[in-house]
């Protein structure tokens, strides 16, 4: 959940934020993103630049938001800007490139040890929809499998227990299924799914692995099931009565 949440919210924070931004103070420019800054001293080299190439290597490429370091073709630079190849390139290690709105006046306030604070030129609102749309129906999906409480439930009706969970249906027949109970804790998870009141999948157990449908992973007593060459590891409510069950 947090992993799809997490590129919603680097979506929408940095314009909530004023971000990218230039503070300019004190013959100095304090460029901001959201997770790092830089201090670009007085008098430092700047060039007006257009630059041609741009790559990244880590940060963000989001329209109207690009921060962090790329590649062009004046070597790694770190970028505080809004996806425009235009701007002004300091002479910093490593060189720094902003994308101010008027870059003019940026370098008139800095040069003259004035205060003000700027920020690159806003991109349309639009320009993020189809990104967002699809970062939220992502979201959608997995707050829907989170609330909608998967279950593993046991039935017996005539001379068959059936299983079921959220991907698949078991049957075992008495005649044919082996039953024993088990103290071992489920353990290591191979394959499948491990959430609170619900697993299922490939399990490592001390006895070897099993497939598990369980509501916990350590049960007090848990069913053990060796039906057509493999072992299922259930907890239903009365794991003995169901052995005797089998055993009937």
């Amino acid at each position: 959940m947090l992993s799809t949440l997490l590129p919603l919210a680097l979506l929408f924070a940095p314009p909530l934020l004023k971000l990218p931004r230039y503070d300019v103070s004190g013959g100095q420019i304090v460029a901001r993103s959201l997770g790092s800054s830089t201090v670009i001293p007085q008098g430092t080299p700047v060039e007006k630049v257009a630059l041609q190439r741009l790559s990244r290597r880590y940060g963000s490429a989001a329209a109207g938001y690009v921060a962090g370091r790329f590649t062009s073709e004046r070597g790694e630079i770190a970028v505080y800007g809004n996806g425009e190849r235009a701007g002004l390139l300091f002479a910093t290690r490593p060189p720094t490139f902003l994308t101010p709105a008027d870059p003019d006046t940026l370098l008139t306030v800095w040069r003259g040890g004035g205060a003000a604070t700027f920020r690159p030129a806003p991109v349309p609102p639009t320009a993020n929809l189809g990104l967002a749309a699809l970062l939220l129906s992502g979201a959608g999906l997995v707050a829907a499998l989170f609330l909608s409480k998967p279950r593993v439930t046991y039935a017996i009706a005539g001379d068959t227990l059936t299983v079921r969970t959220r991907a698949s249906t078991t049957t075992f027949a008495r005649r044919n299924t082996r039953a024993s109970l088990t103290a071992d804790p489920l353990g290591v998870r191979l394959f499948g799914t491990s959430l609170p009141g619900y697993h299922t999948g490939t399990f490592a157990t001390r006895s070897g692995n099993v497939q598990a449908a369980a509501t916990t992973a350590r049960p007090r007593q848990a069913l053990i099931l060796e039906h057509a060459g493999k072992r299922y590891y259930l907890t239903p409510g009365d794991p003995a009565a169901v052995t005797t069950w089998f055993e009937g």
